[in-house]
């Protein structure tokens, strides 16, 4: 995975988010120090805001009953760097859940990530971490009276600590110091696609699609290159962009996490295929002893891009989402990533 990202900045960025991750899902933060400065501050719809290092880990600790299963996954991960700042933002799905022998009771929960970093002596550190808590599900009484939960009837489901006006990563640092290779522009597309979804910017969204961006219900192999919306559902601005309005509302926090599968290259366009699934949106099944343990797949998400020679950027000419029967792929509960793209975890 480091090597899929071409900036070094972006590698060193990547592995520290990962780490401090890890030291989250495993509660031990002895070397914490690794990748927060001295005065990191957090902010946590669930847990707070908290300054210090000493703070912060009492405040990131689980304060739920030991634990038989713990699983985090990192999606839409995002970094931008100039010079000795940097931002990052990512999803996340986490699952926490007692295993009696016979039974398992899951408490699912997922958000997102909008990070500050410094460069300490040639390396990254989080400065600001900010968390919303998109959903949570299951066996919340875990920590009942110890987090703040969803209120599916506020807007954000909280008190919000992401600002997308402030915190967009793209707006933050419009100008990366670092180049990206085609699949990491390509991947992003949908990255940027979410952001501006989940967040209700649709003018964001004309910054990184072509003027007759459209979307299209079913996927069709027969048209796969074609970049003419005669299969269209939705086309141009206007209509997309009240579409995707009208879906905004349906949820307090919307989601969109994918997974790096596969693309496809034809002269100057692209086709990505990017898996989605929610542990919280199983469809006709539910989650039991064997499939807690797995990555599932409820949909297929596919961008199609276009090369712009004149501004040298990649665009989004059409998107595609395919529902699919949930699938369960095996997976080690301490994979912190899954991407089809790289054969699976890393």
């Amino acid at each position: 995975m480091e090597g899929f990202y071409t900036g070094e900045n972006r590698r060193q960025i990547h592995q520290q988010f990962v780490l401090l991750i890890q030291m989250i899902r495993d509660r031990d933060f002895t070397n914490v120090r690794q990748v927060l400065t001295e005065g990191c501050e957090i902010h946590f719809s669930t847990a707070g805001y908290h300054k210090g290092i000493e703070n912060i880990c009492r405040a990131l600790m689980w304060p739920g009953i030991p634990m038989d299963i713990r699983k985090a996954q990192i999606l839409n991960f995002v970094a931008r760097s100039r010079g000795e700042n940097a931002v990052q933002t990512a999803y996340i799905q986490c699952i926490e859940a007692k295993d009696d022998g016979v039974n398992v009771f899951p408490f699912l929960f997922g958000g997102e990530y909008a990070n500050r970093l410094v460069k300490e002596d040639g390396i990254w550190k989080f400065s600001e971490i900010r968390f919303d808590l998109c959903y949570a599900k299951g066996n919340t009484i875990f920590v009942k009276d110890r987090w703040t939960l969803m209120d599916e009837s506020a807007y954000c489901g909280h008190e919000p600590m992401i600002n997308p006006d402030i915190d967009n990563p793209w707006k933050v640092i419009p100008v990366d110091d670092e180049p990206q290779g085609n699949e990491e522009k390509i991947f992003e597309l949908l990255y940027k696609y979410a952001y501006a979804f989940d967040h209700n910017d649709y003018k964001f969204m004309t910054e990184f699609t072509t003027d007759n961006f459209y979307i299209a219900a079913r996927f069709e192999e027969g048209v796969l290159w074609s970049d003419k919306p005669d299969t269209a559902d939705l086309v141009g601005y206007r209509q997309v962009s009240d579409f995707l309005r009208s879906k905004f509302h349906k949820e307090a926090k919307m989601m969109h996490s994918c997974r790096m599968g596969r693309i496809l290259f034809k002269e100057d366009m692209a086709v990505a295929y990017m898996p989605r699934g929610e542990d919280h949106r199983l469809k006709n099944r539910v989650m039991n002893r064997d499939n807690v343990h797995c990555i599932c797949t409820t949909a297929i998400h596919t961008v199609y891009a276009k090369f712009d020679r004149y501004t040298n950027q990649w665009n989004m000419f059409k998107y595609n989402v395919n529902p699919i029967p949930t699938i369960f792929t095996q997976a080690e509960d301490d994979c912190l990533e899954f991407h089809e793209y790289f054969g699976g975890c890393l």
